[in-house]
């Protein structure tokens, strides 16, 4: 197995399908299939077409790319899936999370600010990494029959900038496993360095150093107990080849059972306890043949599946499952997954980011002027009191009930954000002090309007 680092210069344009006239978004992390792309690409580069070299050199292409390596995906540090089967604060102020797929909690789970909602399957960011993490190119649309700038017709396209918060190139992190019937002579040419153009407009954006080395594997914690935590869509099919039925959890315990059998030592997949998962429509564009790959109905990233076994299975055969993946099209970065035999865990911010954070927290002024700017101050000043009495007498009663009026239901996102971080997180002293600054802010509109003639 190997470790990968792909290292961003410039920003990777890793298109989704746009939706009707909307901007082209882009993925938040390195699909297995565009790293797969960009390494034929610079294969074609070393040696020519598969088509024009000699037969050895054509059957290495063949191995490497259409054999069974898997090409894992890539993301970038400081982010992470978030499994469907786990429960979070909805504002994301609060350490409190649940993973259904271990925990049992009693009645509904909540936290300070309210019920905890499920995870999306979705490539999420540290507090840190994610300022400043897309960026937005506005381009005339060409008239390929004439080659000139249509009139009035504008094309939005979006990508993950190459930089982080600090200015430190993007690092993205994952694996490829190399099949047992790769000739040594392309495992080497996979093993080594190199310069690549990832994703989409390869003219100006998506150059990348790509930096394998030997992954040190450290064998996994196995158990009778497993969950299979997906980190890329994963095409299941029955014995006939049709999409598995996820609500027969028979038939995906026998699938299973079939595919994962010969690898986990002897371990047989007797139940499929429990399931979150999701369903969505996966293709793509094959670059060399100019043609669309065929559209699969696939289990997507994010869900979870938490099997039984007869027996443990091998550390050695989780290892090997975790290289893999399941379902088809692993070659192409479809089916990767961790496994898991605790409640997963919200990553944490470094101490020092921790610190420079506290110590660029508003203050009164900042927090005052931003409730001013909102157009509520006067209801403030009244609604707000009650609150901080509340917390005076009581630290641990901090909640967000106060951002549900119906007053403020047309909130600005980022106030909506600033808010919270207040309510949730300000000193009483604070929230005193920034009382007594909106009064003023207040009575000096309320003296302009007076005058006014």
């Amino acid at each position: 197995m190997l470790e990968i680092q792909v290292t961003a210069h410039q920003p990777l344009a890793l298109g989704v399908r746009p939706v009707g006239t909307a901007p082209a978004p882009t993925r938040l992390y390195i699909p297995g299939s565009v790293l797969r792309g960009a390494l034929a690409a610079a294969w074609i580069a070393d040696y020519g077409l598969p088509t024009k070299v000699p037969a050895d050199k054509r059957r290495e292409f063949i191995a490497l790319f259409e054999g069974d390596v898997s090409y894992g995906p890539l993301f970038a540090t400081g982010s992470q899936v978030v499994p469907l089967s786990v429960l979070r604060c909805k504002y994301r102020t609060c350490a409190t999370v649940v993973d259904e797929a271990f925990d049992k909690p009693e009645g509904e789970p909540t936290c300070a600010c309210g019920p905890l909602v499920p995870g999306r399957g979705e490539v999420e960011f540290t507090k840190s990494a994610a300022r400043g993490l897309v960026t937005q190119s506005t381009h005339l649309q060409i008239d390929d029959a004439r080659g000139v700038a249509e009139a009035s017709l504008l094309f939005t396209r979006r990508a993950l900038t190459h930089r982080d918060a600090e200015g430190a190139e993007r690092a993205f992190h994952g694996c490829i496993t190399p099949g047992s019937e790769l000739p040594d002579r392309a495992a080497g040419w996979l093993a080594g360095a190199r310069r690549l153009r990832l994703g989409g407009r390869r003219g100006t954006s998506g150059a990348v150093t790509y930096t394998p080395r030997p992954a040190i594997v450290v064998p996994p914690v196995t158990g009778r107990r497993i969950a299979l935590r997906l980190t890329a869509p994963a095409i299941l099919t029955d014995p006939s080849g049709l999409p598995l039925d996820l609500a027969d959890h028979q038939s995906v315990q026998a699938a299973l059972d079939d595919e994962l059998a010969p690898l986990l030592g002897g371990a047989r997949v007797i139940a499929v306890e429990r399931m979150w998962s999701r369903r969505e429509r996966v293709g793509g564009w094959h670059a060399a043949s100019r043609l669309p790959k065929p559209v699969e109905l696939a289990v997507s990233a994010g869900s979870v599946l938490v099997l039984g076994f007869d027996q443990p299975p091998s550390p050695d055969g989780l290892v090997t499952l975790m290289g893999r993946g399941i379902g088809l099209r692993r070659n192409e970065g479809f089916g990767a997954l961790e496994t898991a035999t605790t409640a997963w865990e919200q990553p944490l911010e470094s101490a020092a980011t921790t610190a420079t954070d506290q110590d660029q927290a508003p203050d009164a002024e900042t927090y005052a002027r931003r409730l001013f700017d909102t157009g509520h101050g006067a209801w403030f000043i009244d609604n707000l009191r009650p609150y901080v009495q509340e917390l005076a007498a009581r630290p641990d009663a901090r909640h967000v009930g106060l951002l549900e009026r119906p007053r403020l239901r047309r909130l600005a996102p980022d106030e909506r954000e600033v808010l919270t971080t207040m309510l949730l997180y300000a000193p009483v002293e604070v929230l005193d002090r920034t009382l007594g600054i909106l009064a003023v802010l207040v009575r000096g509109l309320m003296e302009k309007e007076t005058l006014r003639p």
